[in-house]
């Protein structure tokens, strides 16, 4: 997986197939039935990819892991862009407080879509 147009497809899945949540740290799921493209994610980003059910498959990434390659995705991401600054928000706050509002923000935002 190379070339100029890595990272917008690659945004353009998160959109469509990702995940973004924070529990104890910054979580990035993408799933698939093409379990190559999820490898190619893995060797370009690190993290893991695993079996989630019959022929289908999640590439996780966590941490800061999971932040580099957000930034590298919010410039073309347009479904999950509000994800991506609340995600952020909450994973650069020191007050547990602030963070949990922007927690709160992410959730509310993962039954949101835009048009």
């Amino acid at each position: 997986m190379g070339g100029h147009a890595l990272i917008p497809y690659v945004a353009g899945v998160l959109d469509g197939e990702g995940c973004i949540r924070y529990k104890s740290t910054p979580t990035v799921e993408i799933t698939n039935k093409h379990q190559g493209m999820l490898v190619a994610l893995q060797k370009r980003w690190g993290g893991a990819v695993r079996v989630k059910g019959e022929g289908i498959y999640v590439w996780c990434l966590y941490g800061q892991r999971a932040l580099n390659f957000l930034s590298q995705m919010s410039k073309y991401s347009i479904v999950k862009y509000p994800q991506i600054v609340a995600l952020f928000a909450a994973s650069y706050t020191a007050c547990p407080e602030t963070r949990n509002k922007h927690i709160a923000e992410l959730k509310r935002l993962k039954s949101v879509y835009t048009d």
